[in-house]
């Protein structure tokens, strides 16, 4: 069976709250909706492009402001771009703690299948948190480091933890390490570049034929190993 994680404060999805930028001379006078139509405009084309790629002119055009207006709220592309991350990463963290509600008397194949729908059901409802974390996990070796990278690192470390916290897992720790990290990055990968997994099958990436091949494809692979590390060693 599959126990719930201990309680956080927040066992559901973060409102996002996106705080105003500050300077010298104290809060700016910001719009909110403004900078919410520029986070928005920056999240689809973060989700379309990797950070290199990316510009302010992009945002601004997909926003439809003037892209100067844009350094009024956000200094640097680097900033913007953080401010996407941490909205995502954060949504992405307390949503995965709901995941487990319930789960705590199913057994691990029944309890596996939920937690896997309802990741999905967070990726339909936020493509472009899967999109964005997909396009950036590799880095060009010979440009620095993108701004935000260590927040996807952390995310991933944050989940794995929930993972490990709501499942009796019992086996190694670099064993149960090399679980939930695995699990987790290929969910984005299959999620977040669906139409590259997808074209290889022959599927429609949108269709629910492939979400059925990418749920069947993490039982086949993870359920007799999450058995295996419930039991615990022989």
């Amino acid at each position: 069976m599959i126990p719930m994680p201990p309680k956080t404060g927040q066992d559901r999805t973060r409102k996002k709250s996106r705080t105003p930028a500050k300077d010298s001379g104290g809060e700016k006078n910001i719009k909110p909706a403004t900078r919410e139509k520029i986070l928005g405009a920056a999240e689809r084309v973060f989700a379309e492009l990797p950070y290199y790629a990316a510009s302010i002119r992009m945002v601004g055009k997909a926003a439809g402001i003037d892209h100067p207006l844009i350094s009024y709220y956000f200094p640097a592309k680097a900033d913007l771009f953080e401010a996407v991350l941490e909205d995502l990463t954060e949504t992405f963290y307390q949503a995965s703690i709901g995941w487990f509600e319930g789960l705590a008397e199913m057994s691990p194949s029944r309890g596996l299948s939920v937690y896997i729908d309802r990741f999905f059901a967070f990726a339909l409802d936020h493509p472009e948190a899967m999109r964005i974390v997909a396009l950036n996990l590799v880095q060009p070796e010979e440009s620095p480091i993108i701004p935000g990278y260590q927040r996807l690192q952390r995310l991933f470390a944050r989940t794995a933890e929930i993972f490990r916290q709501g499942t009796p897992l019992k086996g190694p720790a670099d064993e149960i390490r090399m679980f939930t990290e695995s699990f987790n990055t290929l969910v984005i990968n299959y999620l977040g570049a669906p139409a590259y997994y997808a074209g290889i099958l022959g599927m429609d990436p949108k269709s629910p034929a492939y979400l059925k091949w990418v749920k069947e494809t993490l039982l086949f692979l993870f359920l007799p190993r999450l058995k295996q590390l419930i039991r615990g060693p022989a």
